[in-house]
């Protein structure tokens, strides 16, 4: 968790946009302690935005040119102004905010005497830092829900609220695991040369709040790591539909069930052959892809390099060994 200093305020971008806004202190209350009576209707404005979008923080005590203004009181209330903002924010709209923080930045006397804070003694400046809330849209006190566009919280459109609530309903599926799937196979009978076989496992995930009813994985490697072996294994397991374009090849699986929201499930294995025609691509950084599919979300797409794998490394160092001359430069 990011932990707010006087510096980090020093180095802000001066500028409000959609992740930023700055709040002077009289924004809160005056010089004397006095609320601003239409504080927890701004407040819950600007915390719907945030929380119905992707997020962002809310400086109170930072001027519009970003500045620090001196600071709030650190006791506006009884058991300090941070413990009541937290009260104030997670029942500023509705559904209550679940996840969120407050911070609050003192003065910091480490500073040195040529650039003293800009805190004033008995103040802070509070940073509410609000994540795109999984549980939105939220509502203002003002029965609108807000957005923030170009750097303002404005009432959000029907097309917006639609777009927000899509956002929960659709299922999170991504690849959780992948990996090596017993010990590679070694193979001298080859007469272009020794091969060793790896065969990788991959595991889906639904992270959302949402069942996924349709859902597919799909795994691409180069063609030189995709011989006519390797496909006929691959046919033989009977559980991928496999594509060929320029320079890869791609095997598709289609889970047969429907995915529970915190299920992890197999999702389908895959062969590869290491032989020395392919160690110098494998040395370069050749790579696995994947592409996981769910209902009409986006697809989660990802990459790792091949060497990256033990399995894979072991079989490279294995063929090396085996072909004439030793190593193979890459």
């Amino acid at each position: 968790m990011h932990i707010w200093t006087e510096e980090h305020l020093r180095a802000l971008d001066p500028s409000e946009h959609d992740f930023q806004e700055f709040k002077s202190s009289a924004w809160v209350a005056s010089e004397q302690g006095e609320l601003h009576p239409d504080l927890l209707q701004a407040l819950s404005k600007q915390v719907s935005a945030f929380a119905n979008g992707a997020g962002g923080v809310l400086l109170i005590g930072v001027g519009d040119d970003g500045r620090v203004d001196g600071g709030l009181s650190a006791t506006l209330k009884g058991g300090g102004t941070r413990a009541w903002l937290e009260d104030l924010v997670g029942a500023a709209v509705t559904p209550p905010l679940a996840r969120f923080n407050v911070f609050e930045v003192l003065p910091d006397p480490a500073l040195p005497p040529d650039e003293p804070s800009r805190i004033l003694p008995g103040r802070a400046v509070y940073v509410l830092d609000v994540p795109s809330s999984p549980d939105a849209p939220h509502q203002a006190k003002d029965h609108r829900y807000y957005l923030r566009i170009a750097g303002k919280s404005r009432p959000m459109s029907h097309l917006h609220i639609e777009d927000v609530l899509r956002r929960n309903t659709t299922p999170r599926v991504a690849l959780s695991r992948l990996g090596p799937y017993g010990d590679q196979e070694q193979d001298l009978s080859d007469p272009r040369g020794p091969r060793a076989f790896v065969v990788l496992r991959a595991f889906l995930h639904n992270s959302g709040r949402s069942m996924a009813r349709h859902v597919g994985a799909e795994l691409t490697l180069p063609r030189p790591f995709v011989g006519r072996e390797v496909r006929r294994r691959m046919g033989d397991a009977g559980e991928t539909h496999y594509t060929q374009r320029p320079g890869a090849v791609s095997f598709f699986r289609y889970h047969p069930t429907p995915l529970f929201p915190t299920q992890e499930v197999y999702g389908l294995c895959v062969w590869l052959s290491v032989h020395a025609n392919n160690l110098a691509q494998l040395k370069a950084g050749a790579a696995l892809s994947w592409a996981v599919y769910a209902d009409d979300a986006r697809p989660q797409l990802g990459a790792a390099p091949l060497m990256s794998f033990s399995s894979v490394r072991l079989a490279a160092e294995w063929v090396e060994r085996q072909s004439p001359g030793g190593a193979v430069s890459p």
